[in-house]
């Protein structure tokens, strides 16, 4: 009887759902909200920003298409590591960015914090800058994380009106400051600056147009013709090199069987590999990995390793694979090369 009466009660129940009488949980169910869609933003913009970018390709094909001066941006590196700092509490970042292909010549080094501001509908970002000591103090952090240990928010600098909101559009997040919101006092000048920060982040680019001009609105710095920076996220590699002692470009090498060998790190963003021979006198070598994408013309995009002399742009010689390939190798009999892309874990070194 009783076994009768809990069948036709699972019978009744599994029928008041096919009629949409849903169980008293289901019905309670909470709705969606666009908190909910900026917590699902938020997830992905994190899982965009890590790593480094570039903008390496917009600097070459500035020269190969003879953009106007005032046109063109220069060459920089950018460096987005997370981080942990539970003084600052979650979703932080080490920043550090350089110019000219130098990582000695560092012009910004921040720590990041993201964070979801429900009243602005948008992605909170808050910049805290470093004291110059500090900066000496913590350069290289994405390599070594302990330097950023003694850091604290009231030993750096926060701005307010600094921060950067992010909205998603499509498949990318576009990034702005509130209109004369940001006035930061200059090291140099001891003017107030007005910073206007616009960004777009993808998951393989980032644009940045980063201006300031005083409070009469004279220029101070940033691309006049209001042409953004073009970054393009870097993928790491790691390469084996070999160079035949005593031999150079076009030796076939046979008879010789004394090489060097060494291994080392590179990005596909015009990333750059130094060679050293033991010879005496040593020879400078370099290479440098390319995914070229042509911004004209039919050729499609393509993994491209190249071999430098020190001090000679043009190079010796180059090979190139399909832009999808996890490897990329060359032999000039001479000297051989190849590069394997890396896992995640050697983005940062």
């Amino acid at each position: 009887m009783i076994a009768k009466a809990f069948s036709r009660f699972s019978s009744l129940a599994w029928f008041g759902v096919v009629l949409g009488v849903a169980p008293l949980a289901m019905a309670q169910e909470r709705a969606p909200t666009a908190q909910d869609v900026l917590a699902k933003d938020f997830r992905v913009l994190l899982d965009y920003f890590p790593g480094r970018y570039d903008n390496d390709l917009q600097v070459y094909f500035d020269g190969e298409l003879k953009t106007p001066e005032v046109e063109r941006n220069g060459r920089i590196h950018s460096i987005f590591s997370p981080v942990t700092l539970p003084a600052f509490g979650p979703n932080m970042f080490y920043v550090e960015q350089y110019s000219d292909n130098d990582p000695n010549k560092i012009y910004r080094q921040r720590l990041y914090r993201f964070s979801i501001d429900v009243a602005e509908k948008a992605i909170k970002l808050e910049i805290f800058a470093p004291s110059p000591e500090q900066a000496r103090a913590i350069k290289g952090a994405y390599q070594d994380p302990t330097k950023l240990a003694g850091l604290s928010p009231s030993t750096m600098t926060l701005y307010p009106g600094c921060e950067v909101y992010w909205r998603r559009q499509e498949q990318q997040f576009i990034g702005t400051m509130k209109p004369g919101a940001c006035r930061v006092k200059s090291q140099r000048s001891g003017k107030t600056l007005v910073i206007t920060d616009n960004l777009v982040l993808s998951n393989r680019s980032l644009t940045i147009l980063d201006q300031a001009v005083d409070e009469t609105g004279a220029y101070v710095y940033g691309n006049r013709a209001n042409v953004p920076h073009k970054l393009n996220k870097a993928r790491p590699f790691t390469c084996w090199t070999s160079v035949l002692r005593g031999a150079k470009h076009g030796d076939s090498g046979a008879g010789q069987e004394s090489w060097t060998f060494e291994r080392g790190w590179i990005h596909d963003q015009g990333g750059e590999l130094a060679l050293k021979t033991d010879e005496s006198p040593a020879r400078e070598f370099y290479l440098r990995l390319r995914l070229a994408e042509w911004p004209y013309g039919t050729n499609r995009p393509s993994l491209t390793l190249y071999v430098h002399e020190k001090g000679n742009p043009r190079a010796v010689s180059y090979s190139w694979a399909d832009d999808g390939a996890n490897r990329v190798g060359i032999n000039l009999r001479w000297l051989q090369a190849s590069c394997t892309l890396a896992g995640p874990e050697r983005q940062f070194n």
